[in-house]
């Protein structure tokens, strides 16, 4: 159902705008140092330390605070942003009343909200191994993984690849695509655990309201509003390899919040540091890497390349720091400041085609200047933001501006949502753009209607009209129903329709850049056509407190999808002055993307739980009338959660990825497990600790996997709250 204005009365920041809560994420500190990577080794064993000793002093701490004070009520532990729930919580409170903004700009139940939504809760990342977002949303129905270069990882959503998926952090679309191509997972990994309150997966055509990247789906990382009293938490957390050499992995994140001026200005700081050492997984790393001559692979000094010299996973270290101030100058409005800043670098040696360097770096910075309103008649928000980025050694810099605005107005059984945006990207790139940069600019209106007909019965109604300065006009209406007859069960379904532009790159007849390690260049095609697509879905849930089901049938087409086919077997069209081929972006035959998920749930005991999902794909391309490469017609996901006792818990879970093409051959299907317990001794502090692959299956071989499963690792985790 949907859920009208919170009274006045209340605090603006906590419930502000339907759940909206501009809560904007959160990019890392710069730093200009680089450690050497044998100082991860002493890190890894500080993080073994504080878990030991940690327990300890915050028990210590604990003590004396409730001495001094009291014991807090529940009510004020939720006030001050603590989360009360143990590790696994009751079947009787387990997934209900989980909300969504993302589907519709306004706070609904997920279970009835009108798409096909998960939602993960910040409670769920705390006790489970979490990286980044692969590692969060790769169990989540229709979410599979697929391949970057040096073993990135990147999420796909019902077969539509990462292009197609947009990233937002709390509504706000994350912009970096264009200079950070050659770091394709740089934005999955952006905000950091700590910062996060939960993660809203919406899969199918969103275009609707989000526009161009919104084809396959989006996923909004929600994050923790400024709190009213002062709260602090750290989470850290640490994994190690046991096959391979190296890839010693650390991730911490802080985080601070509360009121500088009581009810009417407030502050939350977060900040992360990450790091992970390259991973040497070869199975045997002194043979001497060779060409596809034959001919042994050498550096640019002549030393030689060993096998156990090459990153099977490339090195990462991040660096993040946000500031957010929330200005409260009446019980109406709440207006917001904020700026954040993220640095990377990478490193590690590669192989293909030639040898490589990953050695390089990302920096980037954002400012956000938003107004909330509520009202009698309904909300409002405006916002405008800046973000920068640059890279090296690329040399590249993207300037993007947005300014948006909506409001919903609220008129009996309608909630009329109506909006507009404007965005402004700038590309400074003077090694791959003839005249040093390339601009683009889009504008949008869109509008929308969530009408309840009845008591069981919701009809949502909406379009959205864009202006790209190169393609014009072009309008992408979306219907969808929701009906529950019982308590117990919904019924929802609906069409979405979607476009993506090319991007500058692609589209720009001036961009000229190095691809295929160095062997060859791709040129940009000014001729190409925007994606489109045709989304339908259908599905039904049984949810009782106890046990639940639910299955979704999606049909989706997709029109002049832009491929960049190059390689062995394509012929160039023409070759540069140095001899080496040109290739180019063009529209392809439309593809066909349709499947089943399927869910379910079950809590025999209140102290057990079983979930379980699957998902059945078949992606072709419709006019070659062959399967589409890289997309596993199974992924099943499977974990049972064991609550032990009060304070201790436990859980097991296994992926199965089925057979999948890739060029001419099939690929093996593959199973992952991992295990693990966690330990509340105190209701502020809780630590983990697990194994993950315990099969040690592997995707390294040279068999065409797009990307590369970690070997099997240990885990260690903590985080505390005060």
């Amino acid at each position: 159902m949907l859920r009208p204005p919170l009274d006045t009365s209340a605090d603006f920041e906590k419930g502000s705008l339907n759940h909206f809560r501009l809560r904007i994420g959160t990019p890392r500190m710069h730093s200009s140092t680089r450690p050497h990577p044998m100082f991860a080794i002493p890190r890894f064993i500080a993080l073994i330390s504080l878990l030991i000793f940690f327990p300890t002093a915050a028990a210590a701490l604990d003590s004396g605070a409730a001495e001094g004070h009291g014991e807090a009520s529940s009510g004020q532990e939720a006030q001050a942003g603590v989360d009360t729930r143990t590790e696994v919580n009751p079947p009787e409170t387990y997934e209900l009343d989980l909300v969504t903004v993302t589907a519709t700009r306004n706070e609904r139940e997920a279970v009835t909200a009108p798409a096909s939504v998960s939602v993960i809760t910040g409670a769920e990342l705390e006790r489970l191994p979490v990286g980044d977002l692969t590692d969060a949303l790769r169990d989540v129905p229709g979410v599979t993984l697929s391949a970057g270069s040096q073993g990135r990882r990147s999420l796909d959503i019902r077969g539509m690849g990462s292009a197609h998926t947009l990233i937002l952090v709390d509504g706000k679309r994350v912009n970096s695509g264009e200079a950070v191509f050659r770091h394709n997972d740089f934005d999955i990994g952006m905000v950091p655990a700590e910062a996060i309150d939960r993660i809203e997966v919406v899969r199918g055509s969103m275009s609707s309201l989000y526009g161009s990247e919104a084809l396959g789906g989006v996923i909004n990382i929600v994050t923790k509003p400024v709190s009213e009293v002062w709260t602090a938490g750290i989470d850290a957390k640490g994994q190690t390899p046991l096959s391979g050499a190296s890839g010693e992995e650390l991730r911490s994140s802080a985080y601070l919040s509360g009121p500088l001026i009581e009810g009417k200005l407030g502050i939350r700081l977060t900040g992360a540091f990450d790091q992970r050492l390259p991973w040497h997984g070869a199975r045997d790393p002194s043979a001497r890497v060779l060409d596809g001559k034959g001919n042994p692979v050498t550096r640019p000094d002549g030393s030689a390349v060993h096998h156990g010299d090459l990153a099977t996973l490339e090195g990462r270290r991040d660096h993040n720091g946000r500031a957010r101030l929330v200005w409260t100058p009446d019980r109406r409005q709440s207006i917001a400041v904020e700026y954040g800043q993220a640095y990377q670098t990478r490193e590690g040696e590669y192989f293909i085609q030639s040898f490589g360097v990953a050695d390089s770096t990302v920096d980037r910075r954002d400012l956000v200047l938003s107004h909330e309103g509520r009202w009698d008649w309904g909300v409002s928000q405006l916002r405008g933001y800046r973000e920068m980025v640059e890279t090296a050694p690329d040399d590249l810099f993207q300037d993007n501006w947005v300014l948006e605005g909506n409001s919903t107005v609220f008129l009996g059984d309608h909630a009329l949502t109506f909006g507009a945006e404007g965005r402004w990207t700038e590309l400074e790139a003077a090694d791959t753009f003839t005249s040093g940069r390339a601009s683009v600019a889009q504008q949008a209106v869109f509008a929308q209607d969530e009408f309840q007909i009845l008591d069981e019965v919701m009809l949502l109604a909406g379009a959205r009209l864009d202006h790209h300065q190169d393609f014009g006009l072009h309008a992408t209406p979306r219907a969808y129903v929701v009906y529950t007859p019982a308590e117990a069960v919904t019924l929802k379904g609906g069409v979405g329709t979607g476009f993506r532009a090319p991007t500058l790159r692609q589209l720009s007849d001036e961009s000229i850049v190095s691809s295929c390690r160095g062997a060859c260049v791709i040129i940009g095609n000014p001729d190409l056509s925007p994606e489109r697509s045709v989304n339908y879905e259908a599905s039904a849930t049984y949810d009782r407190k106890s046990w639940g089901i639910g299955v979704t049938v999606f049909h989706t087409d997709v029109s002049d999808l832009i491929d960049t086919p190059r390689g062995e077997g394509v012929d160039p069209i023409g070759q540069t002055d140095s001899g080496l081929p040109i290739f180019v972006p063009r529209n392809v035959d439309s593809a066909r993307l349709r499947g089943v998920e399927t869910t379910l749930r079950l809590a025999p005991i209140r102290a057990v739980r079983f979930t379980a999902n699957h998902t059945l794909l078949e992606a072709r391309d419709v006019g070659a009338d062959v399967e589409l490469d890289n997309r596993p017609r199974h992924v099943a996901n499977g974990q049972a959660d064991w609550r032990i006792t009060g304070a201790l818990t436990a859980f097991v879970r296994g992926q199965y990825v089925g057979e999948q093409k890739s060029g001419s051959r099939t690929l093996d299907g593959y199973a992952l497990f991992d295990a693990g317990v966690g330990y509340r001794p105190m209701e502020r502090l809780g630590v983990s600790a697990g194994v993950l692959n315990l099969a040690d299956t592997r995707t390294d071989r040279g068999d065409g996997y797009a990307f590369q499963e970690r070997g099997r690792t240990i885990y260690l985790g903590m985080n505390a709250r005060y």
